[in-house]
């Protein structure tokens, strides 16, 4: 069996972000269905000079339901790369280190003063 890593608290609370955000957007998503249902249960009943604000709103409302199911699938795909990130970042090897002696690029070499021999 595979050992999981814990989440860390920076992780832990942007997963549980993210799984509270679709909550309320399916629970907003069933309030304008029902808002919906309950616009075509009267609809009958209105008379002629309310039937343009009626379309209106059933468009309004329409629309409404679209953007939010636009939402959670977006909210969906992140919650999905966080974990893809997180299980990705478990198994992660560390980065090569490299030497401590090499030079570094960024400072000059020493320059080397010739000395001629028998030179008094």
């Amino acid at each position: 069996m595979p050992a999981t890593k814990k989440l860390t608290p920076r992780t832990a609370a942007a997963h549980a972000q993210a799984e509270d955000d679709a909550r309320r957007l399916d629970h907003i998503s069933a309030s304008l269905e029902a808002a919906q249902k309950d616009l075509a249960a009267i609809g009958g009943s209105l008379g002629t000079a309310l039937h343009d604000l009626r379309r209106d709103l059933n468009r309004l409302l329409r629309d409404a339901r679209r953007d939010v199911l636009k939402m959670h699938r977006a909210v969906y795909r992140d919650l999905e790369r966080l974990q893809q990130d997180l299980t990705t970042a478990a198994t992660a090897k560390p980065p090569a280190s490299r030497h401590a002696h090499a030079p570094s690029r960024t400072s000059p070499k020493p320059v080397r003063q010739h000395t001629v021999a028998g030179a008094h």
